[in-house]
């Protein structure tokens, strides 16, 4: 921290097993603090950032925290499946966190800020039950390839969430590698919903050879299919396909989401096309710590920013998230709302499936 800058460190899973999946992610933060600095930074301050490769791997998550610490990083913008290895690190350091919340344990530190929290061990939402209610499902196998603790978190909050409903999940332990035996599993359960959260080729294997024995498939949601890289090479085997997003579905083209793709197109151009997921959530990560640092004045303290995030209520990134969220009252709290996108029938594009976000109810622990 200087009189005219402020260093902030970034880390995320740049190689590694989940290295594609948050491969945009730098650029998503680099457009949004580019666009701050252009516009003067904050309080005259701009915003300059160092990152660390956590190699999709805890140990190497603390290490690279440890690294952004060592080269006196203010805060840490955190997006991975990993965020468990430095965690207790960080907050045993009074490091400010602002990210995406992989697992629980984010709802027990007060120097972890998210948009975003959608996994808690026992508690769920009525959302994606209620979507899948509104599609017409009634039975629903899980598909999903346990590479973390945040898949296993997943799959159990989505058997909550469908149980509840009285959608029963009839088989969640599908771990086979072969798409014809996930296929013939599901039509055994008679199951006219998946929910997958597994590499494409096996989900859209099995949805083809489930379809083509015959077997119809009412509603299909997968975990990982919102992502316009993958049109070209699965949009027609993804074709009807549900997403569930926790911010606005770009599509929706809103004011807030013409000024991310104006930033993705002037300072990170290198990302094509650039609404991917993980730029997108590396754009809102940015962007929540500029609103963290626009609530000081003068030379603010990791412990000052800290406490100026907990005051903020009514953040939803300028019009980008589905719901604003007050940074206390929610922290912790499951996300009650969504917005659903499905891949057109031509297999070329999204489209978004309500005129509105769907919100539910949480459920579970206190609710």
């Amino acid at each position: 921290m200087t009189d005219n800058s402020i260093k902030v460190g970034l880390l995320y899973p740049d190689t590694g097993v989940m290295g594609t999946q948050f491969s945009g992610y730098r650029a998503g933060v680099n457009a949004r603090i580019s666009a701050q600095n252009a516009a003067g930074g904050v309080n005259g301050r701009k915003i300059d950032y160092v990152w660390e490769d956590d190699e999709s791997d805890p140990r190497g998550n603390l290490q690279g925290a440890r690294t952004l610490v060592n080269e006196g990083a203010f805060a840490v913008l955190e997006y991975t499946s990993f965020s468990q290895g430095s965690g207790q690190y960080l907050d045993d350091q009074h490091i400010p966190v602002v990210g995406v919340a992989d697992q629980p344990f984010w709802g027990d530190h007060d120097n972890m800020f998210t948009y975003t929290f959608v996994t808690d061990a026992g508690r769920s939402t009525t959302t994606l039950a209620d979507f899948v209610r509104q599609q017409g499902g009634t039975k629903a196998a899980l598909v999903v390839t346990f590479l973390t603790e945040a898949s296993k978190l997943y799959a159990a909050g989505v058997r909550q969430s469908l149980e509840n409903a009285g959608i029963p999940v009839v088989q969640d332990d599908i771990d086979s590698t072969n798409a014809t035996d996930v296929a013939r599993k599901i039509i055994d359960a008679g199951a006219d919903t998946v929910i997958a959260a597994s590499p494409l080729d096996l989900y859209t294997g099995a949805l083809d050879a489930a379809i083509s024995a015959g077997h119809p498939i009412k509603v299909a949601v997968s975990a990982v299919s919102y992502d316009p890289r993958l049109l070209a090479p699965y949009g027609q085997k993804l074709a009807g396909t549900y997403s569930q997003l926790t911010f606005a579905a770009l599509e929706r083209n809103l004011p807030a989401q013409q000024r991310f793709l104006q930033a993705m197109a002037a300072y990170s151009p290198e990302i094509q096309p650039a609404g991917q997921q993980s730029a997108i959530a590396g754009y809102i990560n940015a962007d929540l710590f500029i609103r963290g640092l626009k609530t000081q004045h003068g030379c603010p303290t990791r412990a000052s920013f800290m406490t100026g995030m907990r005051s903020i209520t009514d953040y939803d990134a300028d019009g980008m998230m589905v719901q604003k969220i007050n940074l206390t009252a929610d922290h912790g709290q499951l996300d009650r709302c969504s917005d659903f996108v499905r891949i057109a029938a031509t297999g070329d594009r999204f489209e978004v499936v309500n005129p509105q976000p769907l919100c539910g109810q949480r459920i579970g622990g206190n609710g």
